[in-house]
């Protein structure tokens, strides 16, 4: 006679499913909560840069917890793969000691058959489990892909959003400057350009030193000295 098992999830498959549902309910707040928050906390504050800076720390903070328990999953997955496969094995070594036992034991070779029934039961239960995982680590790697492209949108757009802010700072300032601002600006400037102007003429006054032509003008004021000097002494020698 033969006996079928009906085996239940035990608590490590529990608590796995217990994961894989926190994990999925990251990528919910994210795309829920987190990214809703944005729009309705920058209309009600005035630091918007402080509020965008925050929530993508808390992105960041939630994508590496999901990226943890991804990692959890995959690992989880690989050894259901490898009970599966040792389950099947299980079944065929069963199955062949059945053969083997039948011409010597008969009852021996049903309970090797009940033995294969029971790995069969355990694997198809394993295969199970395994499809549940891989539709679960496959979703889950999509949704961290999305998540990650938004995070992404959101640093480009805060890029955009504080060079317009800086430019808009950069007009209003000069258009709010008031009248005594202007006047005393435009006086700076002036006296700025009075000063340079000074500097400028002093330069072009200023005489070009040929080297040169001041060594033959040396020589020669030099040889007329001599000169000078020697017809002076010629004179006095005469008399």
């Amino acid at each position: 006679m033969l006996v079928y098992f009906k085996y239940p999830l035990d608590d490590t498959y529990l608590d796995t499913q217990k994961h894989e549902e926190e994990t999925m309910s990251i990528f919910k707040r994210l795309s829920t909560t987190l990214f809703s928050r944005i729009d309705h906390v920058v209309g009600e504050i005035e630091d918007h840069d402080a509020v965008i800076e925050a929530t993508i720390r808390e992105m960041h903070k939630k994508m590496t917890e999901a990226k943890v328990r991804l990692g959890q999953v995959n690992r989880e997955k690989h050894n259901i793969a490898q009970q599966l496969e040792n389950q099947q094995l299980s079944v065929q070594r069963w199955r062949d000691r059945a053969v083997t036992a039948a011409n010597e034991d008969e009852s021996k070779a049903f309970e090797c058959l009940s033995r294969a029934k029971l790995a069969e039961q355990q694997a198809q239960h394993l295969q199970t489990n395994l499809a549940q995982y891989e539709e679960t680590t496959a979703k889950l790697t999509h949704d961290l892909r999305s998540a990650e492209q938004r995070l992404n949108e959101i640093k480009q757009k805060r890029s955009m959003m504080r060079a317009r802010q800086s430019s808009s700072e950069a007009i209003l300032a000069t258009q709010n400057a008031d009248t005594d601002t202007i006047e005393q600006l435009d006086k700076t400037f002036e006296r700025w350009e009075v000063k340079l102007g000074q500097s400028e003429l002093y330069v072009d006054e200023m005489p070009i030193v040929d080297h040169l032509e001041k060594e033959y003008l040396d020589q020669e004021n030099h040889d007329e000295l001599r000169a000078e000097l020697d017809a002076l002494l010629n004179k006095g020698a005469a008399q």
